[in-house]
């Protein structure tokens, strides 16, 4: 039996069986490459196909046969480059429409919001789950748990006392929030019961690493990721002095290699994942940026060599914003330097693709270009494992389903950037 007598054979079976929702969308891309992710392997020459927002099969094409016209839409795929939809790890949208618009302009399908008002992110992932909304997919943490002397807000919930935190986390599980955020101030009895009422709710948390703890025991407290350069123990944060780096170094003990690869490598045996979002730090310590980025490069062979898994993330808010970091456009700029820094361009794609479907338990249906998960991919002009800032190349996004052509993502793009081009990430 031919390709394409197959390929009507399974759009009528499918449509059968879905037959009491409507006939869903049906896509077609022929003949592009894909991009396997957890191995940084290719794929020529495969159609892939979507029913509704579900990848129905990934196969190779067959130059000769023919897509039957009337019941899919057909994409040429030929010299393009097929990758999963991007994350961006390390977000604060404040659930705006136009944050959310931008996020999916520059290829990025999903989120994970690191702070914010907790009903107006639920809202925002409500509009954007019915298709009101054109956004990626949202995880949110709500507001994040800081100490004294921070002033509370939407986006902060400020913790006292061990009560306060237990109170805290019972009333973050009520409002279905996805995580919990740590973050400075919290004193050591605060987030010793945050960690255990976390546990005993069976929430995560990530953050920071509050001056109270080291993060050696904030990873053996099952803290999930460490953001920025939290990894790296505050008595050490010298070695992102450009003064300290340029100089003779005098600093107190536990910072110098070996004891800084034990840490790593006590983070690998926890299974703490790492989101050192180091685009951000350009914006937020730009006279430091040399020295903080030349320290990175130095962790960076101990953190491949102990296994440590990491994310991509940005830190993009309306803030980094206005100091010209547009959300989207950074998520790109983190992956090259990722690469910069030492990593190669396929455990980079990894950071913003299977690894946060790794994270966030959804490996079944996101991470990776396989029958049967969600149709959320990017198609791109030209090869990322060659160069990651191929990434930047986008020709369509298809997100759950839905095909943004490159018209769609343009006019996005320029309805919603104030600080970048409409052609393009920068």
């Amino acid at each position: 039996m031919s390709l394409g007598v197959n390929l009507v054979v399974l759009w009528f079976a499918l449509s059968a069986v879905q037959g009491a929702a409507g006939s869903p969308s049906k896509i077609a891309i022929t003949h592009v490459t894909v991009i396997d992710v957890r191995a940084g392997t290719i794929r020529k020459d495969m159609t892939v196909l979507i029913v509704g927002d579900r990848i129905s099969a990934v196969r190779a094409a067959k130059e000769k046969e023919r897509l039957p016209a009337k019941e899919i839409e057909v994409i040429d795929g030929r010299g393009k480059y097929l990758i999963p939809g991007l994350w961006d790890m390390h977000a604060h949208s404040d659930g705006d429409d136009r944050a959310l618009h931008l996020f999916i302009a520059y290829g990025i399908t999903g989120i994970r919001d690191m702070a914010g008002d907790a009903a107006k992110l639920a809202d925002a992932r409500r509009r954007i789950t019915s298709g009101e909304l054109t956004g990626p997919r949202l995880v949110f943490s709500g507001p994040m748990l800081e100490g004294p002397p921070s002033q509370a807000d939407d986006w902060t919930w400020i913790i006292h006392s061990p009560g306060e935190a237990r109170n805290a986390i019972e009333r973050l599980v009520e409002l279905r929030v996805d995580f919990i955020k740590v973050h400075d101030g919290l004193a050591r009895e605060s987030y010793l019961a945050i960690a255990a009422a976390s546990r005993e709710r069976g929430i995560s948390f990530v953050g920071h690493v509050p001056a109270s703890m080291t993060p050696a025991e904030a990873s053996d407290l099952d803290q999930k990721s460490i953001e920025h350069l939290e990894f790296v123990p505050k008595s050490c944060h010298a070695l992102f002095d450009s003064v300290v780096s340029g100089a003779s170094r005098n600093l107190p003990s536990g910072c110098d290699p070996q004891s800084l690869d034990e840490l790593l490598y006590r983070f690998a045996h926890n299974g703490t994942w790492l989101d050192p979002t180091i685009q951000s730090f350009r914006y937020w310590a730009p006279t430091e940026w040399s020295a903080i980025f030349s320290e990175f490069r130095q962790l960076v062979p101990s953190i491949q060599q102990n296994h440590i898994s990491i994310l991509a993330g940005t830190d993009s808010s309306s803030v980094l914003e206005q100091k010209g970091d547009p959300p989207g456009t950074s998520l790109h700029d983190e992956l090259a330097l990722l690469v910069g820094a030492g990593f190669t361009p396929s455990e980079a794609l990894r950071a913003a693709t299977w690894n946060p479907a790794l994270f966030l338990g959804l490996s079944d249906s996101l991470g990776t270009i396989e029958a049967g998960k969600t149709a959320s991919m990017v198609l791109l002009e030209a090869n990322p494992l060659e160069d990651i800032r191929n990434t930047e190349r986008i020709v369509a996004v298809i997100s759950e389903g839905r095909y943004l052509n490159r018209e769609a993502l343009e006019r996005l793009r320029r309805e919603n950037c104030r600080n970048c081009s409409a052609g393009s990430a920068h």
